[in-house]
């Protein structure tokens, strides 16, 4: 239950009803995108708690996922290239083990980290920056009748928007939250272009992680 209660708490952005390229009979299918940020999500609350367990989730999460960069750029280019920050399972693992402290979880902790899977899922991302009042604005190609995810995932804990249009200006999802996490899921009717608008209206630069499938 807390894992279904996390994630429905992750998925931020509101899917809008309209004449878009969208095919209004496709389920809704959350897939390795939105996995991603509940692991995102469960790490934050692990930290912020020192929750091992939460941690150990998020690590074990991320084992089913392959998360490489992506070769693309918003408009305007950020000043300069920066690196995914994209979290590593080894990493998280080594986190539970510091926070637990040898005091409860030892046993489920190295038990975690010997588990092998299927092959991981792959995602890619890319990473820009935007200062106050800013806009960036990044071109996708999704595919009709596939089920598409993209996640944006800030750094700072800061205040940034999220909206995504097809190629007509038809808004497909939308975020105006106060945090700077949001997620879209959608299908659409055919293959097309899809425009993705990241706008900081904080007060303070943040950095931000776009994911697709």
């Amino acid at each position: 239950m807390l894992t279904r209660l996390i994630l429905t708490f992750a998925l931020t952005a509101s899917p809008v009803l309209a004449e878009g390229n969208l095919d209004p009979a496709a389920p809704a299918q959350p897939g390795a995108v939105a996995l991603y940020l509940q692991a995102h999500t469960l790490h934050g609350l692990g930290q912020t708690t020192k929750d091992p367990l939460l941690v150990l989730m998020a690590a074990r999460i991320l084992r089913g996922l392959s998360v490489s960069p992506a070769i693309r750029t918003p408009d305007p280019a950020p000043p300069e290239a920066t690196a995914a920050e994209i979290m590593d399972p080894t990493n998280l693992i080594a986190l539970a083990t510091a926070l637990d402290a040898g005091q409860n979880y030892t046993d489920l902790i190295e038990a975690v980290s010997r588990e092998t899977g299927p092959a991981p899922r792959a995602l890619r991302a890319s990473t820009a920056t935007l200062a106050p009042g800013e806009t960036q604005v990044w071109t996708l190609t999704f595919f009709g009748g596939t089920y598409g995810e993209l996640a944006m995932v800030g750094h700072a804990n800061g205040n940034l928007d999220l909206l995504v249009s097809d190629d007509k200006g038809i808004t497909i999802c939308q975020d105006n939250g106060s945090g700077d996490t949001a997620f879209c899921g959608f299908t659409p009717a055919e293959n097309g272009s899809f425009t993705v608008t990241v706008t900081n209206p904080g007060p303070t630069p943040d950095g931000y992680m776009l994911i697709t499938n």
